[in-house]
């Protein structure tokens, strides 16, 4: 529960970061945590901002890795037209666990 708001709240940051443009963050819950897909302008946002280094200041023992993975994989997909990022997130807080797609 706590991991889905956090990852809600994530959602909503992208989402109000991108008010009046093409920004779309999906955020779909799911047995046992949450799917969140940026759309490309988000991706590409992400990438620009290095956002995933933000993340990885936090004080969670996932965050280091998630925020390198979020950047890496916005890099990859800002790099090609509509490319986007999608990742998967379940779990109790402290045991986190997921996927993360870098998309065409």
């Amino acid at each position: 529960m706590v991991a889905g708001a956090l990852i809600a709240g994530a959602a909503s940051v992208f989402a109000a970061l991108g008010a009046g443009s093409a920004s779309a963050v999906a955020v779909t819950p799911l047995p046992g945590g949450v799917q969140v897909d940026l759309s490309p302008t988000d991706t590409a946002w992400v990438a620009q901002s290095h956002f995933g280094q933000t993340l990885a200041g936090l004080p969670h023992p996932s965050a280091a890795s998630f925020g390198a993975a979020l950047d890496a994989a916005a890099g990859v997909s800002a790099a090609v037209p509509n490319g986007r990022v999608t990742f998967t997130v379940y779990g109790p807080f402290d045991q986190l666990n997921g996927t993360m797609l870098a998309l065409q």
